[in-house]
């Protein structure tokens, strides 16, 4: 099902409406963006491709864990 970029006011709707349901963050995710995306709601993001295409992959997911810790 393809999704357009929903924004950061649209998860704070999306979470107001579906309550104590999770919900995940996926798809064009960065570490720079995910602080936003938890804020605005979402309880977790889901990445692979800003991981994998990373020049340092491994470097990349220690940013990840470091960005998301709070959320844990």
């Amino acid at each position: 099902m393809k999704w357009a970029p929903q924004g950061l006011e649209k998860i704070k709707q999306w979470k107001k409406r579906i309550g104590a349901l999770p919900l995940v963050g996926i798809g064009g995710l960065t570490p720079e963006r995910a602080t936003g995306v938890l804020e605005a709601g979402a309880n977790s993001v889901a990445v692979v491709t800003d991981i994998i295409l990373h020049k340092k992959p491994e470097e990349r997911t220690q940013q990840w864990i470091k960005v998301t810790q709070k959320w844990r």
